[in-house]
């Protein structure tokens, strides 16, 4: 706060010296011209005088203002607030002139300074100070209308954020009782025929309770962590399909500190489980991939199963977490993303989600 107030009062009082030495140079070249002698010390006496002087006066006149408009003054009140301070503006900068020179003139070694009569003084004065109150209260409104245009489109950006936030965390909150459903009926389905692959069904998905539970809702992480998050749901269930699990997982190192959204990969896989498996006796074949390409990250996951029915948008529709995944993607890169589900040339379905590639903090 106070470095603000410093840095704004060298601002304020360079802006009113530059004035101030403008109009000295116009005076004093203005004298030359004429052919005349004159001390240059006496026209910059005078207008530096002027322009502090002005420096001074306009604080509490803006202050004045900026409150009437606070209190919601506007149109032909506030123009009628500043009519009426004009005057007692400009006599008050007159005065101000006829003191400071008054004091100063005599140390520089000037002598006494003449200002002249004083009720034609003020007279005069007021038609310049007419002008540069126009002029510095015009600037002093149209500075205050964009800071106001600035903070209010700072609060519509923290507001979009936490909007943003929110909505991420409910359709976090939406996928978890969706995977927690599921993962519990692949258990209750398993679990009269091999206790002990219950068992460590259970085991495993309290561990990725937990895991997920101490992670805050809605943010990003790093590859790294996501894939060990998935590696305790493959646990889970390779308990359920045995040997006839096959996962490959292939990352390229630079990925691995990239960072992606939490629980991206765990819907993705569990998609390709459930409609990607090739049926009983054969062996379910999931690969997924995580590369660069061009300054995005790219996770590739790839079934050898039936492939998909209809077009990809009725598939990734049909399901809770492919659209879900989507909406979060979205959610958080706009444009900048895409999810894509196509069949495979050589059989399977393939899902692919494209990001922004950034490292995790």
């Amino acid at each position: 706060m106070w470095a603000r107030r410093w840095r704004f009062g060298v601002l304020w009082l360079a802006a009113f010296t530059v004035m101030g030495l403008l109009e000295f140079t116009y005076h004093y070249l203005d004298v030359l011209t004429r052919g005349r002698v004159v001390l240059f010390s006496i026209p910059l006496i005078e207008e530096m005088t002027a322009a502090y002087g002005a420096a001074v006066l306009f604080l509490p006149v803006i202050a004045l203002v900026r409150r009437a408009r606070a209190g919601g003054w506007s149109g032909w009140r506030l123009l009628g607030l500043h009519a009426a301070i004009l005057p007692v503006f400009s006599a008050g900068h007159t005065t101000w002139n006829l003191v400071s020179r008054d004091l100063v003139f005599p140390l520089a070694g000037l002598g006494p300074y003449d200002y002249g009569r004083m009720p034609l003084r003020y007279a005069m004065e007021f038609p310049m100070d007419l002008l540069v109150f126009t002029l510095i209260m015009g600037l002093a409104f149209l500075f205050d209308r964009y800071r106001e245009s600035r903070d209010r489109e700072l609060r519509l950006a923290q507001v979009e954020t936490e909007l943003t936030r929110v909505r991420l965390e409910a359709l976090e909150g939406q996928l978890r009782p969706h995977f927690l459903f599921n993962v519990l009926n692949t258990i209750s389905s398993v679990m009269y025929e091999d206790v002990a692959a219950a068992d460590t069904m259970l085991m495993r998905l309290a561990d990725l309770l937990r895991r997920t539970l101490r992670r805050t809702s809605g943010g990003e992480i790093a590859l790294a962590a996501e894939l060990e998050t998935l590696e305790l749901y493959l646990d889970i269930m390779r308990a359920r399909f045995g040997d006839r699990l096959s996962v490959a997982v292939t990352t390229e190192p630079s990925t691995r500190r990239a960072a992606v959204p939490a629980l991206v990969l765990q819907p993705l896989v569990e998609n390709a489980l459930r409609h990607g498996d090739p049926g009983p006796g054969m062996a379910a074949r999931i690969a997924v991939r995580a590369r660069r390409d061009d300054g995005r990250l790219v996770l590739e996951v790839e079934d050898n199963g039936p492939g998909i029915d209809g077009t990809p948008a009725q598939a990734i529709g049909k399901g809770v977490g492919l659209a879900n995944t989507a909406r979060r993607l979205e959610q958080l890169y706009g444009t900048a993303q895409s999810l894509r589900l196509e069949n495979r040339p050589e059989g399977g379905a393939r899902v692919s989600v494209a990001l922004p590639f950034r490292e995790a903090p």
